[in-house]
């Protein structure tokens, strides 16, 4: 009895990911804002051929004296990245230790320190930069072997936030909540399920506002060391939102509060 041919394996599709070194940038706004903003952390602009809609980046890139080299190809991104013709190497960005961090805090009234538990989105982690700056948090504090890398990428999406933030790698989470609670911060959890919400918690004074990672949130070791858990009332039937939206959504109110 002749045996049927087997069916060729189905290849799995997989999400491409940005597939670019740490050290790049690409896209007129990101690259322009960060030459405004901050172009000492530029070490050099390349441009994909000469082209009119990158004579802005191309006359601020002079004007800033950042080397401007022209190329025919980025063989360091991969295809699918949408470069729009120009990228630009960056340094590593600058970080703080928490004494440091604590030194900051104690030039405001009422500090906010950011701490992020296991965000491993590099979008994530970039817009939430983007919005603790445009909040005016202290600081942000995060786990070294437990977070998304200061990639180009988490730079590009911060559109430029990043050389603007005190960022603090921290070694063990649980002990930095601890020291935290001994210079006299509050610590509150950010977390869905929680009974109370945001509006009824009472944010004045030094205060860190904890992140759970994108999957499973706050790890339970980390979230014995909040005073409080707070959630944000929604409707709707939404159960949750991504990461980098609640941050910035609970941080403003923790601001509104402060500052009212």
């Amino acid at each position: 009895m002749a045996m049927k041919p087997k069916k060729p394996a189905r290849q799995k599709h997989r999400r491409k990911t940005s597939s670019a070194p740490d050290d790049l940038i690409w896209g007129i706004h990101p690259v322009a804002e960060l030459l405004l903003t901050d172009h000492s952390q530029i070490l050099e602009v390349q441009i994909l051929n000469k082209s009119a809609n990158l004579q802005q980046i191309i006359d601020l890139a002079e004007e800033k004296q950042v080397p401007c080299h022209y190329n025919t190809t980025f063989p360091e991104l991969a295809d699918h990245i949408k470069h729009q013709g120009v990228m630009a190497r960056i340094k590593p960005p600058a970080t703080i230790d928490l004494s440091a961090l604590l030194r900051l805090a104690t030039q405001t009234d009422q500090p906010l320190i950011l701490a992020l538990d296991s965000i491993q989105d590099p979008h994530n982690l970039g817009a939430i930069i983007r919005s603790a700056a445009a909040a005016g948090v202290t600081g942000i504090i995060y786990p070294k072997d437990r977070s998304a890398p200061l990639s180009g990428t988490v730079a590009k999406v911060s559109v430029g936030a990043i050389s603007r933030m005190a960022l603090c790698p921290v070694t063990n989470l649980v002990s930095t909540l601890q020291e935290l609670k001994k210079t006299g911060f509050w610590i509150y959890g950010a977390a869905g399920e929680a009974p109370q919400d945001m509006y009824q918690a009472n944010f004045s004074g030094p205060t860190c506002l904890v992140i759970g990672g994108e999957r499973k949130g706050i790890r339970p070791l980390v979230r014995q060391q909040c005073d409080f858990l707070v959630s944000i009332p929604m409707r709707g039937g939404i159960e949750s939102l991504n990461a980098s939206v609640a941050t910035a959504i609970i941080i403003f109110e923790i601001i509104r509060q402060q500052h009212s």
